[in-house]
């Protein structure tokens, strides 16, 4: 989403080709056609030219290097800013690393976007409740066991599918990464609070919007859609007036994903309100505790 907000926010016309997802019911980009583009499987790609961009985070400073029409800036004008906001970026960047599964908690507080994975967790149960069949299980996931070489998509898939919110403690480390994580939304959250307090937004570098900003909207809207922003009511003030001044830039809704799937997104957020109320599984992840019986 970063990617097309930043290309919206220029005014750059482009070519969209949607791939879904393993963890939306199909393994689009593990096809060999896909992977000569991009050899590890992920997206987005950005390809200009014949050239092709892998890592988001890359892709919006290409973006803002190479692409920008003239008189359009994304970056602030002062040069230690322009370093700084360098550094956000990359604290808005998901970057898997073993730390992931050794220290789920340090993974999770070195940068915001890290928390991505564990805070979809919830989402990614819903969606598979509400959404996919026995059939599609089978025929998508359960066939591709011989052709990939990590599993752990498939597992999740299996498990939430036959044990909806009881995957969580089905599949230890998932559920510690996903209790870990309300924690360290908060520690990021009292970081940008500090942040847009001291340079008195409406936007990170004051009236200037940049790639900084940008970095931040994935994250935020899927905290919208996992439910997560009723978590934090009262706390963070200027976080939740910086992210409505975002929500209101043309980048951010030209973003945003197609009326199908925000429909199921939305039936997703609805089942979680629910599970919160009555799964103590689900009332734990989001109260930060252990998900451990």
């Amino acid at each position: 989403q970063k990617v097309r907000t930043c290309l919206a926010e220029a005014g750059i016309t482009f070519k969209a080709i949607h791939k879904v997802l393993p963890s939306s019911g199909s393994f689009e980009t593990k096809t060999a056609e896909y992977l000569r583009i991009n050899p590890a499987g992920t997206v987005p790609t950005l390809v200009h030219k014949g050239h092709p961009v892998y890592e988001s985070h890359e892709q919006i400073k290409y973006i803002e290097k190479n692409l920008l029409p003239e008189g359009i800036s994304l970056s602030p004008k002062d040069p230690e800013q322009f370093g700084e906001m360098l550094k956000l970026v990359d604290d808005s960047s998901m970057i898997l690393s073993s730390e992931a599964f050794s220290d789920p908690p340090s993974f999770l507080r070195r940068r915001f976007g890290n928390c991505l994975g564990p805070m979809t967790f919830p989402l990614f149960c819903a969606n598979i409740t509400l959404h996919m069949t026995l059939s599609t299980v089978i025929t998508e996931y359960v066939t591709m066991i011989p052709f990939v070489s990590d599993m752990k998509m498939i597992v999740m898939t299996v498990v939430f599918f036959f044990f909806g919110p009881q995957g969580f403690r089905k599949l230890t480390m998932l559920g510690k990464a996903a209790s870990s994580v309300h924690k360290a939304i908060e520690y990021h959250m009292e970081k940008l609070e500090t942040l847009l307090k001291k340079n008195d937004g409406p936007y990170i570098f004051g009236d200037e919007y940049t790639l900084a900003d940008i970095g931040y909207v994935p994250i935020f809207q899927r905290m919208e859609y996992a439910r997560w922003w009723p978590v934090l009511k009262g706390r963070f003030p200027l976080v939740h007036k910086y992210w409505k001044a975002i929500q209101s830039r043309p980048g951010y809704i030209a973003s945003k994903p197609d009326q199908e799937m925000e429909r199921k997104l939305l039936a997703c957020g609805r089942l979680i309100d629910d599970w919160k109320k009555d799964n103590p599984i689900i009332k734990s992840i989001y109260a930060g505790k252990s998900v451990e019986n």
